[in-house]
């Protein structure tokens, strides 16, 4: 469920406190993993239980860095690179995000993390999730634990594309990060741009009753 609180301090436009994981949808956006869960297919559903557990984690996993303010979205088409299963967008706490900013995310610098599932074929998923790399500045392959076993031993292969290897358990919600490359500039500089504008777009058409009551109180 979409979860957010409304600060309005002195007429301020309101203050988006916390963020959910979205669905992108061109024309009729929905909240997050809706109760179309029945209707998902098992990487589907391996997906949503990951984005969910990585969301709790993020703090912990990236330690090291201040971009600790994330927005998550699934399945968002970007200019024939692909449709990432998650793409998640993260910034510094000390760049207030509210609704007079959320229209232009480029604002904030955040970065662009691109996320490729899959629960058996490692080598389809390497390619795809390598292609993300056009618009993302890290683009990362996320696999099954106990599957593991055969993509674990070309570990090479993912550092020499620079792609990221992580393993998940639905079961523990463990994440077992097992290459994670630094974050760089994207490959072509317009898709990065592009796909943050997208993201935005996602934004929007969630918390659209927000924009209005910001517009009224301004």
């Amino acid at each position: 469920m979409l979860k957010y609180q409304v600060e309005n301090p002195g007429g301020e436009a309101p203050m988006l406190d916390a963020f959910g994981i979205y669905q992108h949808h061109s024309r009729n956006p929905q909240e997050n993993f809706s109760a179309r869960v029945t209707r998902q297919n098992p990487e589907a559903k391996f997906a949503e239980q990951f984005a969910l557990a990585y969301r709790d984690k993020f703090s912990k996993i990236h330690s090291g860095t201040s971009k600790r303010k994330t927005f998550f979205v699934r399945e968002m088409p970007v200019f024939g690179n692909g449709i990432p299963d998650l793409l998640v967008l993260s910034w510094s706490r000390d760049r207030e995000m509210n609704l007079s900013t959320c229209l232009d995310l480029e604002k904030l610098d955040p970065t662009v993390r691109a996320f490729e599932f899959k629960l058996s074929d490692w080598r389809k998923g390497l390619m795809q999730a390598h292609r993300y790399k056009f618009f993302s500045n890290v683009s990362i392959l996320v696999l099954p634990n106990h599957k593991m076993k055969s993509a674990a031993p070309q570990i090479d292969i993912f550092r020499k594309l620079r792609v990221g290897l992580w393993g998940f358990s639905p079961e523990t919600r463990a994440i077992a990060c097992f290459y994670t490359p630094r974050p760089i500039k994207q490959q072509i500089p317009k898709y990065g741009e592009r796909a943050i504008r997208l993201a935005a777009q996602s934004f929007r058409s969630q918390f659209s009753p927000l924009l209005k009551l910001s517009q009224a109180v301004q």
